[in-house]
């Protein structure tokens, strides 16, 4: 193929956030489409894309030419004295010539980042002159310093600038860049250069900023730069590009451009030729680990394993054991990993010595002996059948990847620990870059078009709330979204802008785990960026992994902190020291509860769905939990695998193996094929495969490409024929590995997910109190988890008291068998003033009555703001005063207590302080007004102003069980409906917001809560007219409508609103039994018509089976079991079925 004489050297890809729309790989397309040999990435002052630019041109065929438009400051880099972003700095375009060309670019960039931003990331002169070696320097649009002498005749000031560059760069590096997008302005700059590139004899080079790759995307760049200013489309006076000539234009439209000057053509492509640069991805720069004076790696390494294996072991390392290390740190020299290993166990140690929770482990790094012996994991791979090689594989030597959980809270001194270890310079966190998802670009492209929030809002509703959906699928799915585009030539704009903007990278930030460690200072390896004072890499994860970099992450774990706080707790109030990582094995306690589906708070097994499988499989062993974290996944609910394994789990007759060679393998899950381990372990037993070619086999098939394929399935069946398989049977088990690898979950980390699931469910069963304290207090900030766990309290007989001035810390803390609520829950209350009374009170013992606490704590910081969320949250009610008394002796209490400190400060002593004594003086002189108490609900609306719920009681409290029979949804099971479908819901009414219509109707957004969080509820002006007296702050009501499951949350678009009160007048008309079909065995069934023929009566009973994708079917169980309501007839069927099975409908 012919190339095109000229070469794009100024162009922004998607990561001049918010500046340019080039998507690389659309850019790549166009290029080759218009046969340039070669295309330059400038972008604005970051390296963001290299790696990636570099990748897919390489792919493409096309030469990458990296470089970046630089932001150089008028003066020195960190005076940020300019007024404005315009005086801030100049734009300069630099390329890279070579790979230290590509290093100087590197740490300029990093410099801009972290030294020179003001505005913009900006270097200076002084900088460029240190690093300007290897780069070649375009003189910039109208925005760069020559320029911009120029277009203000200011020539002389030009001419300077002009031998700066030259000084800095060297004459053959430096050219003078001419722009034209047909703005007059332009046309001044070019004829100016070109008198001066001929008085100076340097090049001039003709380039296009680049901003979108097609002229027709003009528009949607207007858009972009409308979003990221926050602008609108037609304010006049706003930032814009003017015109539609910043696009990727072919070679003949450049040289019609500047045919009058075709050097400056010429140069471009005599540029690119000077310009190679080749990134090696082979390679790789692990940072060394120092072993102790007199030993290599090698040999240290080995000896640590051996002795903490043998640790570990109890003394004696079995022969299996040994076999298997030895195999392992064989491979992990060879593959020379050793450094990496040495380091996860260096700041793993360090967390245990220092008592930071560390998880037991996470992803394939548990199947390794080596991580279990270092105790970087704490799962035995032996015991539980895992495999090395599923997280090495010596056959695709690829980085090993071990994520580490830590607790949440702590984290960061992990993250501290390893940059002193290694050197702040060499350790970083990991940029990741937020792009603009479906919904979001709709409401951020209607905003800046001017469209009215409400009906762009309603666009953006059709969007289906499926992860990861486009806008194309959206109009696919969504016939209501392609009816409204073809009628509304507006929404058409709409979408169509949406369409060409979505995906694109809006943003930058800190990736929440992933840090890397370099072998040398990062700025040598990668360029860096900066946000709110924390320095991160400019690369991505995925990038730092492909140019060889150590990246790790550290991820915190909340339930880590929980399980700490609680074995804490659990040392504080029994005096015994749990032992985390050696509870008993399988103790039947903890698996009552589990069967029961008691299992709120329960790591990963706490949602409604799990619960439900809960109750169904009925665990009694740690390896139905590694199974249940594998099953509870939408692959394995849709395909019927959950209801084989759990029938084969309570029938053992069920169980079949097509050849004996499967029972090894399969026998754990009862004949089914559930983990990625169990394929490997199949075709090595079966066929004679190594593990490692097991490993290959297994990736393989799950990316189903058919030649692949073909080839592995020969393989497999040849390998089994010569094993003595028959080919047939050989061919039936290919077929089920194929089809069960597609849910196939990898058992390491479902085992060590497990283990967490195990320990906070043991704490659970054994120490309810103390666990539901840890975890009310992880939670403290989450209202909506805070009454959901409040309300798991109540169900299993624990209080959770209002808090307390005499018992309350600043966390939840246990007060006997039940729960007394922190202070630091209450609004206004500060950490501060949670001192001065916890101080006071350990210091001179509990207070006596309110003037004493008051006379007590200090009140600079414990004042009247303080005193008064205290007594509206119930914090004095042990000393038996109505609220509205302690409210009313406040100014009293307040007066006398901040005389007597200014007296105490003073150093003098109150005369009744010397002889009558404090609590006497308090009952003489203060009088307790004869006021009433607040009424109830004003009492209660206080507790939720200031807790953010109630605690003392809930209004809702005396309607339980009609919420329990009636209500078919609550604001946690809400999202398990359909989009459609109906659903009744009973609560308190805790925020409202009334509007009126285009018509002028009123309607209203409620926000209804219910006994364990909220939801929204849309009153559409219909129902609004008839039922507007209902619809008030704190009233108690029953909804009845549609789910809205468009959003996330859900909400309730309401058909009828009723008073709670009115329910089961309005509402009784059948018995309506709800079934998942996940894991349903005929047994129940029969159960359930055992107790229906017990309560015989005349209401109708239907039964309601939902499959795992959300379907219904419904049939009416006869006339022979209709039955008497009764709440003896919902406990039985709710003991049976599980909790909010049974409901009354009308």
């Amino acid at each position: 193929m012919t190339r095109s004489d000229f070469v794009h050297l100024h162009c922004h890809t998607e990561f001049s956030l918010l500046d340019a729309t080039c998507k690389i790989q659309g850019l790549m397309r166009r290029a080759t489409e218009l046969r340039f040999p070669a295309l330059a990435m400038t972008d604005n002052g970051n390296l963001f894309a290299a790696v990636q630019f570099y990748s897919q041109a390489m792919q493409a065929g096309i030469k990458p030419i990296i470089g970046m438009r630089a932001y150089v400051a008028p003066g020195s880099r960190l005076e940020k004295q300019a007024h404005g972003i315009k005086e801030a700095s100049f734009h300069l375009t630099l390329l890279a010539r070579n790979e230290e060309g590509f290093k100087n670019l590197t740490r300029l960039s990093s410099i801009g980042y972290t030294e020179g931003f003001y505005y913009r990331p900006r270097i200076d002169k002084g900088v460029l002159k240190e690093l300007g070696g290897d780069l070649i320097a375009l003189s910039g649009g109208l925005k760069g310093e020559i320029p911009y002498y120029l277009y203000h005749d200011q020539i002389d000031e030009a001419k300077k600038v002009i031998d700066e560059y030259i000084s800095i760069f060297g004459k053959e590096n430096f050219f003078l860049e001419v722009m034209d997008h047909g703005l007059d302005p332009e046309k001044k700059v070019i004829e100016e250069s070109r008198k001066l590139a001929r008085e100076f004899k340097i090049g001039l080079v003709a380039t296009n900023d680049v901003h979108y790759i097609h002229r027709h995307e003009a528009m949607a760049h207007d858009a972009l730069i409308c979003i990221g200013t926050g602008a609108k489309l037609d304010e006049p006076h706003r930032m814009r590009y003017q015109g539609d000539q910043y696009y990727l234009k072919s070679a003949e439209e450049m040289k019609e451009i500047f045919k009058e000057i075709p050097e400056a053509i010429e140069n471009t492509v005599l540029i690119a030729k000077r310009c190679n640069i080749e990134f090696d991805f082979k390679k790789l720069y692990l940072p060394k680990f120092k072993a102790p004076e007199g030993k290599t790696q090698d040999q240290y390494f080995n000896e640590l394993c051996q002795e903490q294996l043998k640790e570990r072991m109890g003394g004696s390392v079995p022969d299996e054991y040994q076999k298997r290390l030895d195999m392992e740190t064989t491979l992990i020299s060879k593959m020379g990993y050793i450094s990496y290993f040495l380091i996860v166990w260096d700041f793993i140690r360090f967390s245990r010595e220092k008592s930071i929770p560390v998880g037991p482990g996470r992803g394939s790094a548990a199947g390794s002996l080596v991580s279990y012996a270092l105790r970087i994991t704490d799962i035995d791979p032996l015991k539980y059948h895992l495999y090395f090689e599923r997280f090495l594989n010596p056959e695709r030597v690829s980085m090993p990847d071990i994520d580490i959980d830590f607790c949440y809270e702590r984290r960061d001194e992990v993250i501290d620990y390893v940059k002193r270890k290694y050197g702040a310079d060499k350790v970083a966190q990991i940029i990741t870059f937020g792009t603009m998802k479906a919904k979001a670009v709709v409401r951020d492209v209607g905003r800046v078009m001017g469209l009215a929030y409400g009906e762009v809002d309603a666009i953006a509703k059709l969007i289906p709330n499926e992860l990861g959906i486009t806008i194309e699928q959206a109009i696919e799915k969504e016939p209501a979204l392609k009816e409204q585009i073809v009628k509304d030539s507006r929404v058409a704009q709409l979408i169509e802008t949406s369409k060409a903007l979505e995906g694109i990278s809006r943003h930058a930030s800190i990736h929440a785990a992933g840090v890397v460690i370099s072998d040398v200072p990062l700025t040598e390896r990668v360029p860096l960026f900066k946000t709110e004072d924390q320095v991160c890499t400019q690369f991505t994860m995925k990038d730092l992994e492909k140019i060889g970099l150590l990246k790790m992450d550290f991820l915190g774990l909340k339930t880590l902190t929980v399980i700490d706080k609680a074995v804490k707790i659990v040392k504080k109030m029994h005096g015994v020291n749990l032992d985390i990582h050696h509870l008993p094995e399988d103790d039947p306690t903890t698996y009552e509860m589990l069967a029961r589906g008691d299992a709120f708070g329960i790591f990963q097994l706490e949602s409604s769905g799990m619960r439900d499988l809960l109750k169904k499989m009925k665990p009694s062993k740690f390896e139905h939990l590694v199974a249940l974290l594998a099953l509870y996944r939408p692959g394995p609910l849709g395909s019927g695998m959950v209801d084989d394994f759990v029938k084969r789990m309570h029938n053992p007759k069920l169980i079949q193996y097509d050849h004996p060679g499967l029972e090894p393998s399969l026998k754990e899950t009862y004949g089914v094929i559930l983990y990625q381990e169990q394929v490997m372990r199949i075709v090595s037993d079966l066929a004679g495969f190594t593990l490692a070619q097991a490993d290959s086999l297994r990736r393989a098939i799950g990316k189903k490409i058919p030649e692949v394929m073909a080839k592995e399935k020969k393989a497999f069946i040849d390998g089994a024929s010569k094993h003595g398989v028959k080919e047939r049977i050989a061919e039936k088990i290919w077929d089920q590995i194929d089809y069960f690898s597609g849910y196939g979950f990898n058992k390491s980390h479902s085992t060590a997910y497990a283990a967490v699931s195990y320990q906070t469910a043991y704490l659970k069963a054994h120490y309810p109190v103390e666990f539901m304290t840890a975890l009310l207090t992880s939670e403290m900030n989450n209202t909506d988890k805070v009454v959901q766990y409040i309300e798991a309290c109540k169900k299993i007989g624990i209080d959770v008291l209002p808090p307390a001035v005499n018992e309350s810390f600043k966390e939840f803390t246990c007060i006997g068998k039940n729960i007394r609520f922190g202070l630091a829950a209450i609004k206004n209350v500060g950490t501060t003033a949670i001192e001065s009374i916890i101080t006071s009170r350990e210091k001179d013992g509990p207070f006596k009555n309110f003037f004493e606490f008051v006379q007590r704590v200090d009140l600079r910081v414990c004042n009247r703001k303080v005193l008064e969320s205290l007594i509206k949250c119930g914090a004095f009610d042990e000393w038996k005063l109505h609220r509205s008394q302690l409210m009313a002796m406040l100014d009293t209490a307040l007066e006398m207590g901040s005389n007597l400190q200014k007296d105490r400060n003073r150093g003098q002593m109150s005369f009744f302080e010397n002889t009558v004594g404090e609590g006497t003086f308090h009952d003489e002189q203060a009088t307790i007004p004869a006021i009433p108490e607040w009424p109830e609900n004003q009492k209660l609306a206080f507790e939720r102003e200031l807790i953010g719920f109630y605690v003392s009681s809930h209004p809702l409290s005396k309607y339980t069980k009609v919420l329990k029979n009636y209500a078919t949804a609550t604001s946690d099971t809400l999202p398990e409906f359909n989009h459609q479908a109906e659903a009744t819901m009973g609560g308190i009414v805790d925020q409202l917001k009334e509007i009126l219509t285009k018509k002028g109707d009123k309607m209203a957004f409620l926000t209804l809560q219910d006994l364990v969080g909220s939801c929204e509820v849309v009153v559409f002006p219909s129902v609004y007219r008839e039922t507007s007296n209902l619809i008030q702050k704190d009233q108690l009501i029953f909804v009845r409508g549609k789910v809205d499951a468009r959003d996330d949350p859900p909400k309730i678009l309401a058909d009828e609103i009723v008073s709670i009160d009115e329910v089961p007048k309005r509402f009784t008309r059948l018995v309506a039994i709800n079934l998942k079909t996940a894991g349903l065995v005929p047994d129940t069934l029969k159960e359930v018509r055992r107790i229906l023929l017990r309560h015989k009566g005349t209401v109708p009973v239907y039964i309601s089976l939902m499959d795992p994708k959300g379907r219904r079917t419904v049939f009416d169980s006869g006339e022979n079991l209709k039955v008497e309501t009764s709440d003896a007839l919902f406990d039985e069927l709710e003991a049976l079925l599980g909790e909010n099975s049974v409901k009354i409908r009308s």
